[in-house]
């Protein structure tokens, strides 16, 4: 879904952005939550924890956007054979 605003255009970039927003909305709602309540885990739902793990989503997917931008393209790290004439 994320991939629809941010404009990627690959099955990959899509599925890896998936993979950071499910990271990023698991870190968000177990661990921000628990740290902002005094280390107390939670067991039920809130709406503080569904808001946590949304903006860790999207804090994360942000970020990876970013850091594509910086890095530039995946390319493979295989590289062709030097040939010696």
């Amino acid at each position: 879904m994320a991939g629809l605003f941010i404009g990627s255009k690959t099955k990959v970039t899509r599925i890896e952005e998936v993979l950071v927003g499910v990271f990023g909305a698991f870190i968000g709602g177990e661990f921000v939550t628990a740290m902002l309540n005094s280390g107390k885990q939670q067991t039920e739902f809130t709406m503080i924890g569904l808001v946590n793990a949304i903006g860790g989503a999207v804090a994360l997917v942000v970020l990876l956007t970013v850091m594509r931008r910086a890095v530039g393209p995946m390319q493979s790290r295989k590289k062709p054979p030097h040939r010696v004439r």
